[in-house]
Protein backbone atom coordinates (compact mmCIF):
# COMPACT_ATOMS: atom_id res chain seq x y z
CA UNK A 1 0.00 0.00 0.00
CA UNK A 2 1.30 3.53 -0.99
CA UNK A 3 1.48 6.28 1.22
CA UNK A 4 -1.40 8.10 0.13
CA UNK A 5 -3.24 5.37 0.53
CA UNK A 6 -3.03 4.51 4.13
CA UNK A 7 -2.85 8.68 4.56
CA UNK A 8 -6.16 8.05 2.72
CA UNK A 9 -7.54 5.56 5.05
CA UNK A 10 -6.34 7.30 8.08
CA UNK A 11 -8.65 10.03 7.26
CA UNK A 12 -11.19 7.48 7.05
CA UNK A 13 -11.32 5.86 10.12
CA UNK A 14 -11.24 9.47 11.67
CA UNK A 15 -14.25 10.66 10.13
CA UNK A 16 -15.88 7.03 10.95
CA UNK A 17 -14.52 7.20 14.67
CA UNK A 18 -15.96 11.55 14.80
CA UNK A 19 -19.55 10.42 13.18
CA UNK A 20 -19.82 7.65 16.14
CA UNK A 21 -20.04 10.94 18.31
CA UNK A 22 -22.10 13.23 16.69
CA UNK A 23 -25.96 13.23 16.14
CA UNK A 24 -26.87 16.57 13.60
CA UNK A 25 -28.15 14.34 10.63
CA UNK A 26 -26.86 16.68 8.16
CA UNK A 27 -23.32 16.88 9.69
CA UNK A 28 -23.12 12.54 9.25
CA UNK A 29 -24.41 13.01 5.70
CA UNK A 30 -21.28 15.26 5.17
CA UNK A 31 -19.09 12.82 6.72
CA UNK A 32 -20.57 10.02 4.40
CA UNK A 33 -19.80 12.18 1.88
CA UNK A 34 -16.53 12.77 2.58
CA UNK A 35 -15.79 9.21 3.11
CA UNK A 36 -17.34 8.07 -0.06
CA UNK A 37 -15.11 11.00 -1.83
CA UNK A 38 -11.77 9.40 -0.12
CA UNK A 39 -12.42 5.78 -0.95
CA UNK A 40 -13.34 6.52 -4.73
CA UNK A 41 -10.11 8.91 -4.45
CA UNK A 42 -8.19 5.72 -3.16
CA UNK A 43 -9.75 3.50 -6.07
CA UNK A 44 -8.84 5.73 -8.26
CA UNK A 45 -5.12 6.14 -7.52
CA UNK A 46 -4.27 2.35 -8.19
CA UNK A 47 -6.98 2.58 -11.25
CA UNK A 48 -3.96 2.52 -13.97
CA UNK A 49 -1.54 -0.17 -12.64
CA UNK A 50 -4.08 -3.03 -13.06
CA UNK A 51 -4.18 -2.57 -17.00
Amino acid sequence: MCEKCTELDDKIEHYKRISTYVTDQLTLEGIAGLIKQMKAEKAALHSGQRQ
